[in-house]
């Protein structure tokens, strides 16, 4: 078989730029994290609900553990978001995580 052969014309690529779900040069993914008070049951767990956001390089995983104002949390399930407009990609439900 002899090979086919190909125009020397080539497509040019649009550019498109990046969708929010996609990290930005030195940024990352923005996360929402929340935590609960009422599911802990561990006596040194902290009493208030939390709230915050953050950037990170990849979404955490189920089972990382983050660290914020000074206590532990354990990542427990994720909700990921494709978003067309400039917004957070995931929000991260975690516990307190109790070991060191």
């Amino acid at each position: 078989m002899t090979p086919r052969k190909t125009s020397g014309t080539s497509k040019s690529k649009a550019k498109t730029s990046p969708t929010p779900s996609t990290p930005t040069s030195g940024g990352g993914f923005k996360v929402q994290i929340f935590y609960r008070a009422a599911s802990s049951t561990m006596p040194q767990a902290p009493i208030k609900d939390a709230l915050w956001f953050a950037t990170y390089p990849i979404i955490p995983r189920i089972g990382d553990c983050l660290f914020h104002d000074g206590i532990f949390y354990r990542v427990e399930r994720i909700f990921l978001y494709e978003n067309t407009a400039a917004g957070w990609c995931a929000d991260v439900e975690v516990s307190f995580y109790g070991r060191r």
